[in-house]
């Protein structure tokens, strides 16, 4: 990507955030003027209805789902109302693993699912795996809007499906019963929640830590029954899935950034008239922006709500962190580099190093 690229790319990400900002979370009101001509030839002939169906695990209020309802409305209104979205959230229609083989399968057509669950089916997504890559969301978010994200949503195309964008699911944090993290000290022995994630359980155990695969749905369970003493979500989930009943500290370890792709059923994508696909696949990126704005917003306010719930929060000096990432890096690279092989791993660090530091002046 060139610095104009960034630069234009800066320009739609600000735009992005001041059409919604005076709204804040709830639902903004689109400008455009309706017509299903949008994003289409002027002479393509339109006819007949379609149905899209949304399904992820979290809740009606969750930045995802918020972002969704966005991309929901703007769709609707560009086609007139030939393309409904009907969004599945709380997963009414199962849980990620799930949601993601029925889009596979065709038997919906969208679901949003974090990386882990992804890569299940397609391994190019392990790279995400690598912890402490990035600093900021900005970081992130500049990385995965480049072609390194474009070609990871691309590649699902192997598995019958295709990726419109990544709705944001934030930073990974981890919650402890008994004491905060301050240090990997502090790790040591720890009975601490994960994903099934090889790679995530690679670098946990390089710490000192003891991590547990436990299903998202049964994790508050898990927690309340000292199946697990600890474990580790975005600050969002924290709140929404109300691990602070549970859980009495929050440590801001920032340890891996994790969006959630949402993924689409290729044939059913593609049965879609071009001006239709160009809609679904704006609507998706005005609504990963809008998820990001969400999240990003709410943050420091969740922190606040999670205080008064009675969890301290507390955050890692740059020592303790840099000390996690010496450990836990290499050894997530490791376990990816096991499975797609060095020279995936390093062209991906090499891109993302790249993008950094083209961006690095603004």
């Amino acid at each position: 990507m060139k610095k104009k690229g960034i630069r234009v790319l800066l320009v739609t990400l600000l735009t992005a955030g001041l059409a919604v900002s005076a709204a804040g979370c709830g639902m903004p009101r689109t400008n455009s003027s309706s017509g299903g001509s949008s994003g289409g030839g002027a002479d393509e002939e339109i006819t007949g209805s379609y149905t899209i169906r949304i399904a992820l695990e979290n809740s009606e209020m969750y930045p995802a789902t918020r972002g969704l309802q966005v991309m929901k409305e703007y769709v609707e209104r560009l086609t007139d109302g030939n393309v409904q979205v009907n969004i599945y959230a709380g997963g009414q229609l199962g849980g990620e693993e799930d949601t993601l083989e029925q889009v596979a399968q065709g038997s919906i057509e969208m679901a949003v699912a974090s990386f882990a669950p992804v890569v299940s089916y397609d391994p190019e997504f392990e790279v995400m795996d690598i912890p402490f890559v990035y600093d900021t969301y900005q970081e992130a978010w500049m990385v995965l809007d480049s072609h390194v994200g474009t070609e990871m949503l691309e590649s699902l195309r192997d598995y019958g499906m295709i990726g419109l964008a990544f709705m944001e699911n934030g930073f990974r944090q981890v919650t402890t019963k008994n004491a905060p993290i301050e240090s990997v000290d502090d790790l040591s022995g720890l009975k601490l929640r994960t994903m099934q994630n090889n790679n995530h359980i690679a670098f946990f155990q390089a710490l000192g830590a003891n991590p547990t695969p436990v299903s998202f749905s049964e994790l508050y369970m898990a927690l309340n029954q000292n199946t697990v003493e600890a474990q580790e979500n975005p600050i969002a989930n924290v709140v929404d899935k109300r691990y602070y009943e549970v859980q009495n500290y929050l440590s801001l370890t920032n340890h891996i950034y994790d969006a959630m792709p949402l993924v689409c059923n290729l044939d059913f994508f593609e049965s879609l008239p071009g001006a239709y696909q160009g809609i679904v696949r704006a609507g998706a990126v005005l609504g990963m922006e809008y998820s990001r704005f969400c999240n990003a917003e709410r943050e420091n306010l969740m922190l606040a709500e999670l205080e008064e719930y009675g969890m301290t929060i507390n955050e890692l000096s740059d020592e303790a962190r840099q000390e996690m990432a010496d450990i836990a890096q290499p050894a997530a690279i490791e376990s990816v580099a096991g499975n797609i092989g060095q020279e995936k791993v390093d062209a991906y660090l090499d891109a993302v190093d790249e993008v950094l530091s083209e961006i690095s002046d603004y």
